[in-house]
């Protein structure tokens, strides 16, 4: 028997029904047994999130990785080629969504703690300075001791190291091979290449402002010691395979992030990194996220559901309007510039994009392509997009939730990232559909405005802002709020704006029970489940309010955010899926 609201009844204890007269379905009929089930067919079972056993409640092999994959990737270049740039949204990419353990290695940072901090200057790179060449060869063999220890570190899952460093001559690359010769891993060489004069000089101004060697300098003589750099660095370097003896290596070569060269590359990971980096643009490009108005379901506390929009959110909707057009499809100077608008497949995201307008733009191409008459905010509609999917738990409320199916719940509060709603996805389940729509965002060159939902847009803020996975469920994304991301190599500068103050900007209606977990009703719904019972997690302090245009920077070359600066993006229970 099918319900007026979707949901399949078969299955249903007897006698159990809900507040609207609807048979209840026992989540633990829902799940798959040994044997299968009727009621949720899925896959064949693979490794659950975090064991190495099958379990009732598996993830993709995509976003969990299965095998014991161990690749090292090499930076090759001269300095102020984009080597940092493309090796930190490497290792982003494969920690968050395919789970692989990422080690950064910097060999500049290396070298750093061999000479005590002391600053690096030119000379370092002269190569006729023989005290100069002794530390670089030690800092280099600390980097290949690094990788071998990160290798050799207990796990049974893919590792990934990259070496970021220049590598520039046919001797040095040698030498990473034959250190690795021993441990079986694979070596990608990437080679960075930047023939266009004014982005490169963009690109050693932006370095010589971030560069920890360069803190105590003046703008104009950081310039002067680093272009010196680059001369040096110069009389040395060799590109990849120049004179055809290195076509036997693993390679990729970047020319201006336009053209590629692919060489004698195999296998899955090295697969999706030739495919992020084919998409990688090193154009400054700005992100907008914002979740749709308010929706009637946020209002009634029900999660799921394509409800309307009520009069607060129509209201956020002309407020986004005016928004985009003034400020996201302006430029510094106020000159209008092309401009992109994605939405999800939902009607609460479409109805919040009604109001944007669409004026066409003349847009001059490079000789000779001519003009392009670009149709400014051209809604795209992504079903990747869509928010997380509940299941047979799709239109309730959490207090609903917790009444009718509290070992759900328990089991959900314990593990938000890995917890499956009963004929429903969880978080991996969407990183795993998110994956094209990163790509696309990566390779955008115009400012674009995204309108989804929290749950998708925790994801994607978490991606760009470099918060581990684990942690992206609890990242907090307030109703009317515009969050604008501009990733750089470094870090990831984040504004908030907040253009609706009807009500508070997290009183959505969606504010899940906060007190603290049964423990042991979550130990009897987990050892129901075949799982081993875990402790709970400690309670994370609930965030600052979020103010008109709030700037923050996360910072991806430092350790984990500081306590004060993580309250300002996730609480323990936020109030959305």
């Amino acid at each position: 028997m099918m319900s007026e609201d979707g949901r399949n009844g078969v299955g249903s204890p007897s006698g159990s029904v809900g507040a609207d007269g609807e048979p209840i379905v026992s989540p633990q009929s829902m799940r798959r047994s040994s044997q299968g089930s009727v009621f949720n067919p899925m896959p064949h079972e693979v490794p659950a999130y975090g064991e190495s056993c099958a379990c009732p409640n598996p993830v993709l092999l995509d976003s969990v990785p299965a095998s014991r994959d161990r690749l090292v990737i090499a930076m090759v270049g001269l300095p102020g080629r984009g080597k940092t740039f493309v090796a930190r949204r490497i290792a982003n990419y494969l920690s968050f969504f395919h789970g692989v353990a990422v080690e950064n290695l910097n060999v500049a940072d290396v070298l750093r703690s061999i000479t005590g901090g002391r600053p690096t200057r030119a000379a370092m790179f002269d190569p006729s300075n023989e005290e100069s060449l002794a530390l670089l060869t030690r800092a280099r063999a600390r980097a290949i001791e690094d990788t071998i220890r990160f290798l050799d570190s207990g796990t049974q899952f893919s590792k990934a190291v990259i070496v970021d460093g220049l590598n520039s001559n046919v001797a040095q690359r040698q030498w990473i091979i034959d250190g690795l010769r021993h441990k079986g891993c694979t070596v990608l060489f990437i080679e960075s290449v930047l023939t266009d004069d004014d982005k490169l000089e963009h690109n050693i101004r932006e370095i010589c402002s971030t560069l920890p060697d360069y803190a105590m300098l003046s703008p104009d003589d950081a310039l002067a010691d680093y272009r010196a750099r680059v001369v040096l660095c110069e009389r040395v370097a060799q590109p990849i395979d120049d004179d055809g003896s290195e076509a036997h290596l693993s390679w990729i070569r970047i020319r201006d992030f336009r053209r590629y060269e692919v060489n004698n590359v195999h296998g899955f990971l090295q697969g999706r990194v030739v495919q992020l980096v084919m998409n990688l643009t090193d154009a400054t490009h700005e992100f907008y996220l914002t979740r749709h108005g308010q929706s009637e379901y946020n209002k009634l506390g029900k999660i799921g559901g394509d409800a309307p929009l009520t009069d607060d959110g129509r209201m956020y909707a002309r407020r986004l309007a005016e928004f985009a057009k003034k400020v996201i499809c302006r430029n510094a100077h106020g000159d209008a510039v092309p401009a992109r608008l994605w939405t999800s497949g939902l009607r609460r995201t479409k109805e919040t994009a009604a109001f944007i307008e669409h004026p066409t733009l003349e847009v001059c191409l490079p000789p000779p392509l001519g003009k392009l008459q670009w149709v400014q905010m051209r809604a795209r509609e992504w079903r990747h997009l869509d928010e997380i999917y509940a299941g047979i738990c799709d239109g309730m409320t959490y207090d609903e939730i917790q009444q009718l199916y509290p070992e759900e719940f328990e089991l959900r509060h314990a593990d938000k990232l890995g917890y499956r709603y009963p004929r429903g996805e969880s978080y991996l389940d969407v990183c795993h559909r998110l994956e094209p729509v990163i790509l696309e965002m990566e390779r955008c060159r115009q400012p674009l405005l995204i309108i989804a939902h929290q749950g998708i847009l925790r994801l994607i803020y978490a991606y760009f802002c470099g918060i581990e996975r684990a942690k992206a469920p609890h990242v907090s994304i307030p109703l009317n709020t515009v969050i604008q991301l501009q990733p750089c190599t470094y870090s990831c500068v984040e504004t908030r704006e907040l253009l609706h103050t009807k009500f508070a900007p997290n009183a959505d209606g969606q504010a899940e029970p906060r007190r603290a977990v049964d423990q042991d009703g979550l130990d009897r719904a987990m050892k129901k489940m075949g799982l081993s019972p875990a402790p709970c997690r400690p309670q994370l302090a609930a965030p600052a309010e979020h103010l008109s245009f709030q700037t923050y920077t996360m910072d991806l070359a430092a350790a984990p955010p500081s306590p004060a600066s993580r309250d300002l993006q996730w609480i323990e229970e936020p109030p959305s899926h």
